[in-house]
């Protein structure tokens, strides 16, 4: 039996996507996460601003640092 993942986002969370390091990053919402259905990909998301939804991988997801006040 294979050990279950830990996924840190949850549907409807925006985070900051960045697939490389020298790549722009980008505003972006999870669409669905991927559980078991998708071996290669952890999430869908969609990106704002440009209109587009992509599966990706939770190393090019980062946090959103929002305000604590």
């Amino acid at each position: 039996m294979t050990p279950k993942k830990i996924y840190n986002y949850k549907i409807d969370d925006w985070v900051i996507y960045q697939p490389y390091e020298f790549s722009t990053p980008k505003r972006a919402v999870i669409l669905w996460i991927y559980r078991d259905e998708e071996p290669l990909y952890d999430y869908e998301i969609y990106i704002d601003g440009e209109g587009k939804k992509r599966k990706v991988v939770e190393s090019s997801l980062f946090p959103i640092n929002t305000p604590t006040y």
